[in-house]
């Protein structure tokens, strides 16, 4: 009985240690299950909502597509970024080649096919095509009237999306220019913007490696990222971009551009061309000589005017004392020609004969500027 005992014991013994060595195995499993389990749901999870806001932001920009069609405007002389989503379509779609053209009754005249470049300087239409966001690009520059129409966005001879598209002219904008800043210094570039985008986003486009990217942009008033500002004058419906410390990366091709509630394009209102160079010696001069000449000008005005006054006083001077001669006036102030005069005594008494002698007065030989006359005087006494 006491061998069976021990032996139940020890039966008993090992089944609890095996139970034990069981659950502690169990448990480790489970926690590494558990933690596989974790990671494939969170990325279960995380994968999903992404193809959920993929496709949500996908359906917006279709819809937008679908409502604003009508609406894309582009104006005279600016330029405009076309983009054409094909995200959803197939591998085929994919590799197939990409073009852009406009329709002409029943005909698609082809204005542009893929290029290396987005940006090409001579020539007015170019387009790229990114295949890993399946995004077609397009930009046309110098818009003329005669650019509106419907567009189509071709892989092969499959049609991805079509374009309405209407330029019209704006007196504000539609401008291309150049201008010129100093290393060290400070550029401005100043975009006007037609009434109708006063509540679009406005942003600067800078030519980059053959693309157009981003340099700064703003949905409000103002905005600073590092070097560059942006100031937004609402009333004036421009909008400034400051660059500050200017250095030979800042030269190169600007765009003024606005984003609209359509998604799919964004018109580009001007093109401005920065040059930077140093400020040389000869700069200088030029400036200084301008000063110069300006200060001169305005001492040689000063002067001339100091003169008038003077010469002014002068004749006012003149004009009283003149005025206040006694032998320019006569019998209560009345005016005598210049011309001087010698009163002829009264003789009442002196008798005149019969012979009486007259003298002719005679014109003087050299007149003066006054003329002085003299009258002839009564004879004395004379005997016949």
């Amino acid at each position: 009985g006491a061998v069976c005992f021990i032996k139940n014991s020890l039966r008993a013994q090992d089944k609890n240690t095996k139970s034990d060595a069981t659950e502690e195995l169990a448990v480790s499993l489970t926690d590494e299950q558990y933690k596989r389990i974790i990671h494939r749901v969170l990325s279960f999870v995380i994968m999903k909502t992404f193809l959920f806001f993929l496709f949500f932001t996908i359906f917006l920009i279709k819809g937008h597509m679908g409502d604003a069609a009508d609406g894309m405007t582009g104006i005279t002389g600016g330029s405009v970024i076309i983009s054409c989503i094909y995200i959803t379509k197939n591998e085929k779609t994919r590799q197939s080649a990409k073009s852009f053209c406009k329709v002409s009754g029943s005909e698609c005249t082809t204005m542009t096919e893929v290029k290396s470049d987005l940006w090409i300087p001579e020539e007015r239409f170019s387009m790229i095509d990114d295949k890993s966001l399946g995004l077609i690009s397009v930009l046309i520059r110098n818009l003329t009237v005669t650019d509106s129409g419907t567009y189509k966005c071709q892989a092969g001879s499959q049609t991805i999306q079509t374009v309405d598209f209407n330029v019209k002219q704006e007196l504000c904008c539609g401008r291309s220019e150049e201008q010129t800043a100093y290393l060290g210094g400070t550029a401005v570039i100043h975009c006007k913007y037609p009434e109708e985008h006063k509540n679009h986003p406005k942003l600067l486009y800078k030519v980059q490696n053959g693309s157009l990217e981003s340099i700064i942009n703003v949905f409000g008033s103002s905005f600073t990222n590092g070097r560059f500002s942006l100031n937004v004058n609402e009333q004036e419906h421009v909008f400034t971009v400051t660059i500050a410390g200017v250095g030979r990366g800042d030269a190169g091709v600007y765009f003024c551009g606005i984003h609209t509630n359509n998604l799919i394009y964004i018109p580009l209102l001007s093109e401005i061309q920065l040059h930077v160079s140093e400020q040389t010696d000869a700069s200088v001069e030029i400036d200084l000589y301008i000063i110069s000449t300006v200060c001169s000008c305005l001492i040689l005005l000063l002067a001339v005017g100091l003169s008038l006054v003077l010469f002014k006083c002068r004749w006012k001077k003149t004009e009283a004392s003149v005025s206040s001669d006694p032998r320019n006036t006569r019998d209560g102030d009345e005016e005598v020609n210049s011309a001087y005069y010698e009163a002829i005594p009264d003789s009442a008494q002196v008798s005149i004969g019969l012979n009486t002698v007259y003298a002719t007065p005679h014109l003087p030989t050299s007149p003066s500027h006054s003329d002085i006359y003299t009258l002839a005087e009564k004879p004395q006494n004379t005997e016949s």
